[in-house]
């Protein structure tokens, strides 16, 4: 379930250990290897977004669109900016969060991992790297869905694994939407 909430405050705390700016391809590529780092030892996403294949890698969509269009947000606008450059954006730490209160110290550890694991890579690197995962199809231009199944099996999640992760995200769902 996406919560637009959490996942501000992902990039508001992966831009802190950034030196509040970043890339916004490599942004991408890092949020995406966290949900992907979260899905390989708990069977869930941080952020519950839906994940595509785009000609530069897999990205988070929903995430992707609320960056590229920041000011037509304005609870991320105040805590986040852009500036632009020649490739790609740089996306820019306004201002901390208050609280960082929807995190779990699991939630940041990943962050941290992933932050720490390519802080010396280029957005291109990362690029190339997120080429390489197994769920990653090129998309010829264009992008394509990844389903969260696809993401499992690429991490040699078991069918048993699979249909669990499942069945808790449809009970999750459907207890969101009860109310």
């Amino acid at each position: 379930m996406y919560s637009a909430d959490k996942v501000l405050q992902i990039i508001t705390y992966l831009l802190s250990l950034n030196n509040g700016r970043m890339d916004l391809l490599k942004l991408m590529k890092e949020l995406y290897l966290i949900d992907r780092r979260s899905i390989e030892e708990r069977d869930s996403s941080l952020s519950g977004d839906v994940f595509c294949s785009m000609p530069h890698g897999p990205v988070l969509s929903q995430t992707l669109n609320m960056l590229t269009m920041l000011p037509d947000y304005p609870s991320w606008f105040e805590y986040l900016d852009s500036s632009r450059k020649m490739y790609y954006p740089d996306i820019v730490l306004k201002k901390q969060l208050p609280e960082l209160d929807r995190l779990s110290e699991k939630d940041k550890s990943y962050i941290r991992e992933i932050s720490d694991k390519f802080k010396d890579y280029t957005e291109f690197q990362i690029e190339d790297y997120t080429h390489k995962l197994p769920e990653w199809v090129d998309p010829n231009g264009s992008s394509r869905k990844i389903r969260f199944q696809d993401v499992m099996r690429a991490l040699q999640k078991s069918d048993t694994e699979i249909l669990a992760a499942k069945k808790e995200y449809d009970a999750l769902n459907e207890l969101c939407h009860a109310g």
